[in-house]
């Protein structure tokens, strides 16, 4: 009873010191992972950020934005971009390390230990399930509250008649009739020289003429000051021209601005619900209800590209064969079945726009990736059949076979 107790508790030592081997290799292969992966995710959204950043710099040179409106404006772009180049930088991430692991000869070793191909794929598909999930969180949540923020701030920006369209010796239609000159514009929304010419009434035609004017925000909305004003009203009907005086008088820039249509939400503002349900009573949802349903079904099947191109890298490498030469050829190859995979993602959406049945379609070509990607590297399928290992107590009891066997084998 005690030896077999004793086999027991040996037993249970060697299990509990095999599972902390086992998790340790887990750590160890997820770490070597998840470190490129934010490095190559964090410099790629840095530089594609910074392209971004010079698109929108009209907001502070023609539209006359804050330095604070820019950056808040250019911050709410990154949520939309880390969800573009998460899964590109999961796939670079997951390559350098399945072949820094083969460079430095540590992947045959594991192997050589009894791990699996799935064992040590393991760790990496955790990673890109993570992934996954932070690419549904932004797309299902973040982008949207993003966008909406972003344009309202760029809305706030451009409504502002005084600093989107008052240009320093420039005549600039503020919209149809109504023309505004200043001949010099100062810190402090204060303005030389102004001319206003409003036409939008065609019974009375008005002329306004100050030395200096300031913009003010008010209650009833934004003014103009004008110091030391002339008013020039003109009756077409009777030809006749009144002329006003004024030391101050102020000019309702509420007026000015165009009573444009009402805004409407674009795709990328919208959450997936109202993407997939659009309001088909509004003109503005009903013209665009294909595009807005193909984008609610990218919006949910993106994420499965995370996956889908782990499983991809992981196929290929995984299953090399060992060389010291490296895996150039794999992870070409890797790369390439990638963007294939994503370029198709945005065809079938673009195609979905007119044709709704091709929506089932965005969802079954990462599956479909992440499904044969997981065959090959399970090992259970292949398209050769391989030459089973010969018996070695056959061969040295019958050695003049060897040679046999050493002429198939190379020719």
């Amino acid at each position: 009873m005690l030896v077999a107790g004793g086999a027991h508790v040996k037993s249970v030592i060697v299990s509990k010191s095999v599972a902390t081997e086992l998790n340790r290799l887990d750590r160890y292969i997820f770490k070597q992972g998840a470190q490129p992966f934010l490095l190559i995710l964090l410099c790629t959204t840095a530089v594609i950020w910074l392209t971004q950043i010079l698109q929108r710099v009209d907001l502070m040179v023609d539209d006359g934005g804050s330095l604070t409106s820019f950056l808040k404006v250019t911050v709410l772009l990154l949520p939309s971009l880390v969800g573009v180049i998460l899964p590109f930088a999961l796939l670079a991430a997951v390559l350098y390390a399945l072949n820094q692991f083969s460079s430095d000869n540590e992947l045959p070793v594991m192997k050589a230990a009894g791990a699996s191909r799935l064992r040590l794929a393991r760790p990496m598909i955790f990673l890109s399930m993570l992934a996954g999930l932070a690419v549904l969180w932004i797309n299902l949540d973040l982008q949207p509250r993003s966008y909406r923020v972003m344009k309202d701030t760029i809305e706030l920006v451009r409504s502002d008649i005084a600093r989107s369209f008052i240009r320093a010796g420039v005549f600039a239609e503020v919209t149809d009739g109504i023309t505004v000159y200043a001949e010099e514009v100062r810190p402090g929304d204060q303005y030389i020289g102004l001319f206003i010419h409003d036409e939008t009434d065609p019974n009375e035609i008005k002329t306004y003429t100050a030395e200096r004017g300031v913009f003010q925000m008010t209650t009833s909305g934004p003014k103009l000051l004008l110091v030391r004003s002339t008013a020039q009203y003109y009756i077409p009907a009777t030809g006749q021209i009144d002329m006003v005086r004024f030391s101050e008088t102020a000019v309702d820039l509420a007026s000015f601005r165009t009573e444009g249509e009402e805004r409407h939400l674009d795709g990328t503002e919208r959450y997936v619900g109202e993407l997939l349900n659009p309001d088909m009573s509004s003109e503005y949802d009903a013209t665009r209800a294909g595009r807005f349903i193909a984008e609610g079904h990218s919006r949910l099947a993106t994420p499965l590209y995370a996956p889908a191109f782990a499983f991809i890298a992981l196929s290929f490498l995984l299953t090399a064969p060992v060389s010291r030469r490296g895996h150039g050829r794999q992870l070409i190859y890797a790369i390439a079945i990638a963007v294939a995979l994503r370029t198709g993602g945005y065809i079938l959406q673009s195609a979905g726009d007119t044709r709704p049945v091709i929506n089932m379609l965005q969802y079954l070509l990462p599956l479909s990736a992440i499904l044969a990607s997981l065959v090959h590297l399970s090992g259970k399928f292949w398209m050769i059949k391989r030459r089973p290992a010969p018996d070695l107590s056959a061969v040295l009891e019958h050695p003049e076979e060897l040679s046999g066997d050493l002429k198939e084998a190379t020719a």
